[in-house]
């Protein structure tokens, strides 16, 4: 063996090193900002339903999970977590766990298209992305979705970066097995997640046609590889959208009658959370402040990404529509059916970030590394206030004021069921319980308890993403109460207010 043989054999060990030592400590700086503080998030309703359903018996849980249009697959794993706890650390583990891994596999698939220093960037854009964050401490299956889309999108970048190898036989020298089993798993298990995982497999199979032109003569060989890993892709994936069609409760595509319409404020929103790096809140649209221009930086980034893949054409069309089929497709169906909100469109941020990370590679080779530190240290300070901003209502100290305040022969009057729902989760961790005759959504009732003698408690707040009515509307649905002898504002999104008649009385 020659010097020059050793010399690459050497450099090619250090670099393989260099990549697995990045793969595991960009997972584990995504775990440690998704544990970190994941207690002082409180649960919403979502959540709340995601508890409950956990808890069921098998059958019972995929029964409830398809009536309500939704695959069973994250409850079975929730499931599995809450045998070591039922607080908001086990009952989020499995979404900080696929959150942090979503951050490695980031890695990953920059790596393979511009190196290491592209995988960094991109990796630590996932790590230190508030949305990526905040839905990494949230317990649903968004991060899970984001996790198999991830390993679906490398098997297919692969694929593109040989398309001669694409179109042979999987077991034929030079076959690409590998990248196809990635491609095919991953798709398999992301359509098995969440129903917009669709918008990926719509997206796959336009990249393909890329792929099939890049492959010149070969194409008709690639088109046969394709077709099978469809055959067995959808072979795994039916039985679950033709249960949803059957035994849903408003058929395949119900239960999105609760997406607001399209507005400009919502747009932004959306746009600001998944792909410009800002803090947002969960269920109102409110955009946080952050870092000024660094979601501008990262927009250019993606541009320079894209510039870099120029001469990777197939490569750059799986990304391309990797990032862009799904909002475009979201906000052309919400113009007729709204479906624009922002975790809807969280999975296309992976491959937006990747295409960030490739930017890198338009820098001059000796300024990469520091501008990679840069853009990883001010993504950090971005990050930082999100842990402080109000991302979701405070339902906990919602319940804790109420344990305080709330005594025998008081009653709780609500403008949704959702709220006793959530505060009883923390009430019970403390012995304590709303039961059923201690509150009501009936104002007559209230208005008869109150004209009894007894204290009347009225609380608003948001509970979901389509709250059934704002705060004026309650107000002036419970003015026959008379005015409140208190009112205190919880948090940014509830109020609490007091009656006990004798503001009324006084003023009578």
């Amino acid at each position: 063996m020659t010097r020059l043989q050793q010399n690459q054999i050497t450099s090619e060990r250090r670099s393989r090193r260099v990549s697995i030592s990045c793969f595991i400590g960009l997972f584990l700086l995504g775990f440690a900002t998704r544990i970190h503080d994941v207690a002082a998030k409180p649960f919403w309703l979502d959540e709340v339903t995601t508890i409950h359903r956990a808890r069921l018996p098998l059958w019972q849980m995929i029964q409830n999970s398809v009536f309500f249009h939704q695959f069973p697959s994250y409850f079975i794993l929730t499931s599995w977590a809450l045998h070591f706890g039922h607080d908001e650390l086990w009952v989020r583990m499995p979404a900080i766990l696929f959150g942090a891994l979503s951050c490695a596999l980031a890695f990953g698939v920059a790596r393979t298209l511009g190196g290491t220093l592209a995988g960094l960037t991109a990796g630590l854009l996932m790590v230190f992305s508030p949305a990526q964050v905040q839905y990494g401490q949230e317990a649903r299956s968004y991060t899970l979705l984001i996790c198999t889309i991830l390993i679906a999108l490398w098997g297919l970048v692969m694929l593109a970066q040989d398309p001669e190898g694409a179109a042979r036989p999987l077991r034929a020298q030079g076959g690409r097995p590998g990248a196809w089993a990635s491609y095919v798993a991953g798709t398999i298990a992301a359509l098995n997640v969440l129903g917009d995982s669709m918008f990926w497999f719509f997206a796959a199979n336009l990249a393909a046609v890329a792929i099939a032109w890049a492959s010149a003569g070969r194409a008709r060989f690639f088109w046969r590889n394709w077709l099978l890993a469809q055959i067995v892709i959808v072979l795994f994936c039916l039985p679950w959208f033709l249960a949803l069609k059957f035994f849903g409760q408003r058929g395949a595509m119900g239960g999105l009658d609760w997406v607001p319409p399209l507005s400009g404020a919502r747009i932004w929103w959306t746009l600001a959370g998944t792909y410009f790096m800002h803090t947002t809140s969960l269920i109102a649209v409110r955009v946080f402040s952050g870092i000024p221009g660094l979601g501008w930086l990262v927009l250019l980034l993606a541009a320079g990404g894209v510039y870099a893949l120029r001469r990777q054409r197939a490569a750059l069309v799986v990304i391309g529509a990797a990032v862009l089929v799904l909002p475009v497709s979201l906000l052309a169906i919400s113009t007729v059916s709204p479906v624009w909100v922002p975790r809807y469109t969280l999975w296309s941020a992976a491959p937006f970030f990747i295409c960030a990370g490739l930017g890198i590679t338009l820098v001059p080779r000796r300024l990469q590394l520091p501008v990679v530190a840069v853009v990883g240290l001010l993504a950090a300070l971005n990050l930082h206030p999100y842990y402080k901003d109000e991302t979701k209502p405070r339902w906990d100290l919602a319940a804790a004021d109420l344990r305080t305040d709330l005594q025998p022969g008081d009653l709780l009057l609500v403008d949704d069921p959702g709220a006793v729902h959530m505060m009883n989760v923390y009430l019970k961790r403390q012995g304590a319980h709303l039961p059923e005759t201690a509150w009501t959504q009936n104002v007559q009732q209230a208005a008869a308890a109150l004209a009894a003698g007894h204290r009347v408690w009225a609380i608003q707040g948001r509970v979901g993403q389509a709250d059934h009515e704002d705060r004026a509307q309650f107000l002036t649905q419970i003015s026959s109460l008379g005015p409140p002898n208190t009112q205190q504002q919880i948090g940014l999104d509830i109020v609490l207010l007091s009656f006990n008649g004798q503001v009324a009385e006084a003023a009578d």
